[in-house]
């Protein structure tokens, strides 16, 4: 595969992703509002947290794109890598703490507002620790992160630190514009 159709077959996953994050958050927004449940105002916990999750290379890649196309000013957070102790993309001076939000990978659109199936097949909703709402007495149906994720990320399996992940993919992204710019 020639770099034109690699590039040309990036963009369609690119574009097929940002219309499954937007149905997905959708379906979080409709939970959301049918539940009652929302973070506590300035929380940001899942971003300072020792976890750090782990996300594809091709949500990375998303990312990365965000970075250099919209956020550029975000690119000098690369040099805060080495010694993070949370996600280098965290801001505790936004209302939504994310320097990333809008090209954000799935896990954290969906933490804490998604739920799981059971091995019968009944949805369970687990609600981050920290969230505020007041526990329906059957939360039947809601969103669900493995739903979403399993629509493209079948063959991207291997899985890096957020941070790190985001890292080297705009490092990727930065090289293949460099060879197109080169031509």
């Amino acid at each position: 595969m020639n770099q034109n159709s690699q590039n040309c077959s990036r963009q369609q996953l690119w574009l097929q992703m940002r219309l499954q994050y937007t149905e997905f958050d959708r379906s979080i927004e409709d939970f959301t509002r049918e539940i009652g449940v929302r973070c506590p105002e300035g929380c940001g916990v899942c971003c300072t947290g020792t976890y750090e999750p782990e996300v594809t290379s091709v949500e990375a890649e998303y990312a990365a794109r965000y970075i250099l196309d919209v956020r550029k000013d975000l690119e000098q957070r690369f040099t805060l890598l080495e010694d993070r102790s949370y996600c280098i993309f965290y801001d505790e001076s936004t209302p939504l703490h994310c320097m990333i939000y809008e090209a954000r990978p799935i896990i954290c659109r969906g933490f804490g507002f998604s739920g799981y199936t059971d091995k019968n097949g009944k949805f369970i909703y687990r609600p981050c620790r920290h969230m505020v709402f007041t526990p329906l007495e059957k939360t039947e149906t809601g969103p669900l992160l493995s739903a979403y994720q399993s629509q493209y990320l079948l063959e991207y399996r291997h899985k890096q630190p957020i941070s790190e992940a985001i890292a080297a993919a705009w490092q990727k992204l930065l090289y293949y514009r460099s060879m197109e710019e080169g031509r």
